[in-house]
């Protein structure tokens, strides 16, 4: 059984209302099990709702709706789904009486225009609403595509109406709900292509399944099962997280919130290990990462305004446009040196010089010394952000003592 979500508004088109409401619909069908194909969004416009819930029908065999059935003009969506199911609109004198009540328990008299949400397609189900006015509803298709449930678009009361009048229906559908759990595996400093490239022919598989995420320095890759009980479900992830886990190996840093500083943090902490930065490339987020992750106290030097200049003429270079990037290169391990605790780790972020270039060193256990030029330098939020993720990933993998070297570093 296949699930499709139809929100609809015009001020979800134009950007004035964040969707939150599918959300809320897509975590809810993913909780009992129901696989959620489409979700489209569509403004108070009758023919245009019509010919989505029309297609919809064609190829799902649920269809809830969002928002449409309040008591103004533009409120189109009864008269829609009536068109698309095949059936006629009729008013109800029984949902009259329901609404008018409604009012009264509120002290307040119904207004005329509130009639309106007594029309219901014919033949449909009527789903009480006991913490809004807008009465909801369940219909068949005449044609027997599928069914037509028809929310409303406050939050509250949708989010009340799905687990109190829809999602029991929707699981006695189903003859029963589903397990589905997500596992996933966070890598930093890999691009997404090269993910793909690795665990590609992983992702053709059907149950589970596997995502992935990109962003900046980072790539999730999500494991998706969905099996009749939660143990089953965990053993077909676990199946694939294994073979994952051999091939990307290293690149994966942590699982489900984890982030790389929480990560980098516990090891340094575990090891007993200080740490030093001198970051003049990315304004400091790579410290400031760790410091906001609760691991301050292990940084001893946290240095992002130092004289670039100032160590270049120390180097024996009269400026960076000067430099030749062997130079560079070890101006930047002198800077590593220089911060380096005498137990721990010591980082230099620094650039951009001439051609953009930027140079990552490090300083570490058993005499470590790494070095890498890069000529990626933008100065961007996102630019910035994938530099700082690699110097935590170099961080990270000499403290774990598994840094393979490029050809191009130095030790």
């Amino acid at each position: 059984m296949y699930a499709e979500i139809v929100m609809i508004g015009t001020e979800l088109l134009l950007g004035e209302l964040v969707d939150t409401n599918a959300n809320r619909l897509a975590k809810a069908l993913r909780d009992i099990g129901l696989d959620l194909y489409y979700k489209t969004t569509v403004g108070d416009n009758e023919d245009r709702i019509t010919e989505v819930l029309d297609s919809a029908l064609d190829r799902s065999d649920v269809i809830i709706t969002s928002g449409g059935i309040g008591p103004t003009v533009d409120d189109v969506t009864r008269q829609a789904v009536a068109n698309a199911t095949g059936r006629k609109l009729v008013y109800s004198t029984d949902l009259e009486a329901e609404i008018a009540a409604r009012f009264r328990s509120f002290g307040r008299v119904m207004a005329e225009n509130n009639k309106r949400q007594a029309y219901i397609p014919e033949g449909a189900l009527p789903l009480s609403n006991p913490v809004g006015t807008a009465p909801c509803f369940l219909c068949e298709d005449l044609r027997g595509r599928g069914v037509v449930i028809s929310l409303p678009g406050v939050p509250r009361e949708l989010e009340y109406m799905l687990s109190k009048k829809v999602i029991p229906r929707l699981v006695e559908r189903m003859g029963g709900a589903k397990v589905t759990k997500i596992r996933i595996l966070r890598t930093c400093a890999v691009g997404e292509s090269n993910v793909d490239r690795v665990i590609g022919d992983l992702m053709t598989s059907k149950n589970p399944t596997i995502g992935l995420a990109a962003h900046a320095g980072q790539t999730d890759v999500r494991i998706t099962a969905k099996a009749d009980t939660e143990a089953e479900a965990d053993a077909l992830i676990a199946t694939l997280e294994t073979e994952v886990r051999q091939r990307l190996g290293v690149a994966i840093y942590g699982v489900e919130k984890e982030t790389v500083p929480e990560v980098i943090g516990r090891l340094l902490s575990e090891k007993n290990l200080q740490l030093g930065v001198i970051d003049t490339l990315t304004g400091g987020r790579l410290a400031r990462g760790l410091i906001e992750a609760g691991f301050g106290d292990l940084i001893t030097v946290n240095q992002h305004a130092i004289d670039v200049s100032a160590a270049l003429q120390k180097a024996g270079l009269a400026s960076p446009a000067d430099a030749r990037k062997a130079d560079l290169r070890a101006l930047a391990l002198g800077l590593a040196e220089y911060v380096t605790p005498p137990d721990g780790v010591g980082v230099a972020m620094i650039g951009p010089f001439n051609d953009n270039l930027t140079f990552i060193a490090l300083c570490g256990p058993r005499d470590m010394r790494l070095a890498e030029a890069g000529r990626n330098y933008q100065d961007s939020n996102y630019i910035l952000s994938w530099l700082a993720m690699q110097g935590l990933d170099w961080l990270r993998r000499v403290v774990l003592g598994q840094l393979t070297s490029p050809a191009d570093w130095n030790e």
